[in-house]
């Protein structure tokens, strides 16, 4: 169905022109925003059924587990009775502290005097913690109680316990998600997996967050809460047919399937008023003079409420073939070409890190290079570009060999939320 309460798409090219007879390359900027009415903005958020999960494991003693637990604790503070929590710890083992409970003034005494109770101890078994954190809320869920249910999930360690190929983690998380469980990723530290907790977020449709300090894990803790409440739109999906005479390429890290003259993108979930910015680099095969080659972009979503799938209105889109002369003339649009080139960057370095972090330095290094040149077209027009270029190179020299610590926690975290178009949930500045 068409729903007025919709997402709204905002289509903006380079230039909206090509030469005719010659093969052409465009760049696509496609903005999906996710709006709602007045009255549906102003009514009371949706019951939460939430389920924390913590590392328990040794590495976590001290500010690590106090400041988890405190964040826990806050959490208990902001719930309401129609809401549900249930506490998971992990280290070799899992326990379940308390599954699903009603957090109302008796509900958020006890909660709160079980989780001043959580200490540290043995290894990291993350996959068997998230499980359990996910049955706790699939079983309020089977219950008939809620439609969704979300796991925030808090590890400083490399699971070496139960499941630990990333990939396996994506594909569980990817099920999980298909019955309404979102999982959320807060690492802490040095030495958490950006590939584990990643895959966990990525399959879960979930944030992945990285932090340093007690207050940076309360800050996320807390504002995961609120973008839970803030979610309007759920498994968003953007479709774009375009003419046989064209190829797409994303150039956003996001997943997407071609079918028959359809790209069917996967943008993930949307909040109120957030704006999911998809880069698209679009080859376009000599056309004759005066042609119009048209593109229509729709997208899809599950209702929040009631979990129906809504379609949103048709955008349609043309690029008009004129004169080489006249495309030459015409002025390109540079606001397009930065926002372009940022989320080619940032998916570039976020993917060659990932690559750097399995080991992987041969693939990290080729991802650059086969994107050199493309990339070095696409920025010529901006005054930026030698900077730009220099970023480039630097990005790609370091995830050419071995990169630890904390810098590429950081980068890898940084340029995922720039990438996904997320804001920090951490009040404390943290760079650029």
């Amino acid at each position: 169905m068409t729903k007025q309460n919709n997402i709204n798409i905002n289509v903006s090219w380079d230039k909206q022109v090509i030469a005719a007879e010659n093969k052409c390359e465009r760049s696509l900027l496609i903005d999906l925003t996710g709006e709602v009415d007045l009255k549906t903005k102003h009514k009371e958020r949706h019951p939460v059924n939430l389920a924390i999960v913590i590392d328990c494991s040794g590495s976590m003693e001290g500010a690590p587990i106090e400041a988890a637990k405190s964040a826990a604790k806050q959490i208990t503070e902001k719930l309401t009775q129609k809401d549900r929590l249930s506490i998971v710890t992990f280290d070799s083992k899992v326990e379940t502290h308390f599954s699903n409970i009603r957090m109302d003034e008796s509900g958020t005494s006890y909660a709160k005097g079980v989780i001043s109770e959580i200490y540290t101890r043995g290894m990291t078994n993350l996959s068997g913690g998230w499980f359990e954190g996910a049955r706790c809320a699939t079983k309020a869920i089977d219950k008939g109680d809620f439609n969704d249910g979300f796991v925030v999930i808090l590890s400083d360690g490399m699971a070496n316990r139960g499941i630990t190929d990333p990939k396996e983690l994506l594909m569980h998380a990817s099920e999980l998600s298909s019955r309404g469980i979102q999982t959320t990723s807060i690492g802490i530290g040095d030495h958490y997996s950006p590939l584990q907790l990643d895959a966990l977020a990525e399959g879960g449709q979930g944030r992945f967050h990285d932090t340093e300090t007690a207050e940076d894990i309360i800050d996320a803790v807390l504002g995961e809460l609120g973008e839970i409440g803030n979610t309007i739109a759920k498994n968003v999906k953007l479709h774009i047919q375009y003419p046989g005479s064209v190829e797409l390429k994303c150039l956003s890290k996001l997943k997407g399937e071609k079918s028959n003259s359809y790209y069917n993108i996967n943008v993930g979930n949307l909040q109120l008023n957030q704006t999911r910015s998809i880069a698209i680099l679009t080859e376009i095969f000599a056309q004759s003079l005066g042609q119009l080659v048209s593109f229509e972009m729709h997208a899809t979503w599950d209702d929040i409420s009631t979990g129906e799938r809504c379609e949103s209105i048709v955008k349609t889109s043309s690029i008009k073939t004129v004169s080489k002369n006249e495309a030459d003339k015409t002025e390109i649009n540079k606001k397009v070409i930065k926002k372009v080139a940022d989320l080619w960057e940032v998916s570039l370095a976020y993917e060659a890190m990932m690559f750097n972090e399995e080991g992987r330095f041969d693939s990290a290094s080729n991802l650059f290079e086969s994107n050199k040149m493309s990339y070095n077209l696409i920025i010529d027009s901006l005054e930026d570009s030698d900077e730009r270029m220099d970023r480039f190179k630097s990005i790609h020299r370091k995830v050419n060999s071995p990169w630890m610590g904390r810098s590429k926690r950081a980068s890898i975290n940084m340029s995922k939320k720039m990438m996904m178009s997320e804001s920090s949930l951490l009040k404390r500045d943290t760079g650029e």
